[in-house]
């Protein structure tokens, strides 16, 4: 039986739901479910297949996180995304230049 992510979010829905509400009790308001799951999936998960995983691991993964290790995660998310974006800007910038 082959359990893609997308079913496997179904399963643990509430799991990830209990997990936010943990973590907006101790105002860490701004993590959403999908935060949380491809957080697991870029980091806990990445060297495992999906259909290897039981139910009960993913359900442990979850309840095993901590709001900084996620935190830090979407941090350096972040900052990828805005380095990405710079350096995109910058050679636009640059190509622009060029015809002038």
């Amino acid at each position: 039986m082959t359990i893609r992510y997308k079913e496997l979010f179904d399963h643990v829905d509430v799991v990830l739901q209990s997990k936010l509400e943990e973590f907006h009790f101790l105002q860490y308001q701004s993590l959403t479910e999908e935060e949380l799951w491809n957080y697991c999936i870029d980091r806990k998960w990445r060297k495992k297949e999906i259909a290897s995983l039981s139910i009960s691991e993913v359900v442990a993964t979850i309840f095993d996180l901590t709001a900084s290790e996620v935190l830090n995660y979407h941090r350096f998310v972040s900052h990828q995304a805005l380095d990405l974006q710079s350096e995109l800007a910058a050679v636009l910038f640059n190509s622009g230049n060029a015809d002038i």
